[in-house]
């Protein structure tokens, strides 16, 4: 024999509003999760960037000169010619760039601190404008 069950005043409209509640918690933390790994729009990259490096006011002759974009990562990197001259061979985002140093042999150049081999340790900061930047860079050892 089977048994008919009786819902009581209520119980189908609390079933209901559970259920409308949980899926409406579950699409509010979906469209957090989406946003939060968004990442930021990039600006165009309209900045263009020449310049000269030199190591306590001489020239630095040797291997390439690289820009590290505080907001965005890498952004590129230049052949230093014989008198410490560069061009970045694109344009980047204006922006804040911390400034560090490839050399084939992964050694600093002539006295450099080893800080200045890598995007992490670097310490030296230069503004990047939209347009035509030309930047001098003095690393002090």
């Amino acid at each position: 024999m089977r048994q008919i069950q009786i819902l009581k005043p209520g119980s189908l409209r609390s079933f209901f509003n559970s259920k409308l509640s949980l899926m409406l918690v579950a699409v509010l933390l979906l469209t957090g999760c989406e946003a939060s790994l968004e990442t930021p729009e990039k600006p165009d990259d309209n900045a263009t960037v020449s310049g000269t490096v030199t190591l306590n006011g001489k020239p630095v002759t040797t291997g390439q000169v690289g820009f590290f974009s505080l907001k965005f990562g890498m952004a590129g990197q230049a052949e230093l010619n014989g008198e410490g001259k560069f061009t970045l061979p694109d344009p980047i985002a204006p922006g804040e760039y911390r400034i560090y140093f490839i050399t084939d042999n992964g050694q600093p150049p002539g006295g450099m601190p080893a800080k200045y081999m890598s995007e992490t340790s670097s310490d030296y900061t230069v503004p990047v404008q939209p347009s035509a930047n030309q930047v001098s860079i003095d690393i002090k050892s």
